[in-house]
């Protein structure tokens, strides 16, 4: 006995419109493979690791930075106000950043009693014209108490916590100028100031490609 298969009604419109299909799915599945292909790719790119274009140059979006800058700071051990230099490192392990720095304070330029070291975690927001980052952390000082008119011969040193902030504008993308506020509280003394700052990135990864 023969059998007569009759196919369902849209087999057989696919077997009619046939030529048109094959162009229609060939089209489907080319997107969807371009598709997943560009969501792979920028999957697989770290956060810390992607650029930034500005201007005709490439620049990281996660990167160090050095500032240093001088300013007036005040220590509840000393009457009067003092100078004070600081020098800060600031670098990125993946999206976190961290700081290594130190500042020296005394009676004017060259001439310190206090010297100061400290070691930060903190937070960073940039953009094309500022950056912005706070830190807070561990410190060690070492200092001479003042004597008098004079400082004693014979230095101290004490542990504490300390924290800053620091807001910069940038002349550059990579290169700016700002201001910083600080404070370094230990069980022997506490300075506390402000700083005018040079801010140097590392930002730089060459030029755009056209």
């Amino acid at each position: 006995m023969r059998v007569t298969y009759n196919p369902p009604y849209f087999i057989k419109h696919i077997q009619v419109k046939g030529k048109h299909t094959k162009n229609y799915l060939i089209l489907f599945f080319a997107l969807s493979a371009f598709s997943i292909s560009a969501q792979h790719t920028k999957s697989d790119k770290p956060v810390w690791k992607q650029d930034t274009v500005f201007g005709d140059n490439i620049f990281r979006k996660h990167s160090n930075w050095i500032s240093a800058g001088g300013g007036l700071a005040a220590n509840n051990q000393i009457k009067n106000s003092q100078f004070v230099f600081g020098l800060d490192y600031n670098l990125h392990i993946h999206t976190q950043y961290f700081q290594l720095g130190l500042f020296l304070s005394g009676d004017r330029f060259g001439s310190y009693n206090n010297y100061q070291f400290h070691g930060c975690y903190g937070k960073r927001i940039e953009t094309t014209s500022i950056n912005f980052s706070y830190f807070g952390g561990a410190s060690y000082s070492v200092f001479f108490e003042q004597a008098g008119s004079n400082y004693s011969q014979t230095p101290k040193n004490s542990v504490g916590a300390y924290a800053c902030a620091q807001l910069i504008k940038k002349i550059k993308y990579d290169v700016g100028i700002g201001l910083s506020v600080f404070a370094d509280i230990n069980f022997s003394q506490s300075v506390m100031g402000a700083k005018v700052d040079v801010y140097l990135s590392g930002a730089y990864k060459g030029k755009k490609e056209y």
